[in-house]
C-alpha cells in the first residue's frame, strides 16, 4: 500500500513542473489568468505561485516534509480551483476550462497529506 502512496505522491509532486515552467517561459497566460481572476497585482500572484509550486514539487518529489508539502499543495489547489470557477464561470470539465482537473489534483494532495506513515527501521 505504500508503495502506491509513493507513486501518488510523485506524481502529485510532478504535476507542478509543467505548470510551474509555463509560468517562468509563457508569464502571459499566468498574468492574463491571474488578472481575469481577480488576483491583483497579477505579477505579485505569478511569482508566489511559482514559489509554492517549486515548494510543493521538491517537498513531493523528495518526500522532504512530504504531508506538509501536500498539505500546502492541497490548500494551493483549492484557491487554483476558486479562481477556474471565477474565470471559467462554473464550467465542470477540464477540456472546457473548468475545474475538474483541479479538483481531482487536490483530492490527490489531499490523499497524499494523510496517507500511511512512514516505517522507521
Amino acid at each position: 500500500m505504500s508503495h502506491l502512496w509513493d507513486l501518488l505522491r510523485l506524481m502529485c509532486g510532478a504535476f507542478f513542473l509543467p505548470h510551474c515552467v509555463s509560468k517562468i517561459w509563457r508569464p502571459q497566460g499566468a498574468m492574463a489568468f491571474f488578472t481575469a481572476a481577480g488576483l491583483r497585482p497579477a505579477k505579485l500572484f505569478r511569482f508566489t505561485a511559482i514559489a509554492l509550486e517549486m515548494l510543493c514539487s521538491a517537498g513531493l518529489l523528495l518526500n522532504v516534509y512530504a504531508r506538509q508539502a501536500a498539505l500546502a499543495a492541497a490548500v494551493f489547489l483549492l484557491i487554483a480551483t476558486v479562481a477556474v470557477i471565477k474565470v471559467s464561470r462554473g464550467k465542470w470539465l477540464w477540456n472546457l476550462g473548468g475545474c475538474e482537473f483541479a479538483v481531482f489534483w487536490m483530492l490527490c494532495c489531499l490523499i497524499v497529506a494523510i496517507g500511511p506513515q512512514p516505517r522507521c527501521g
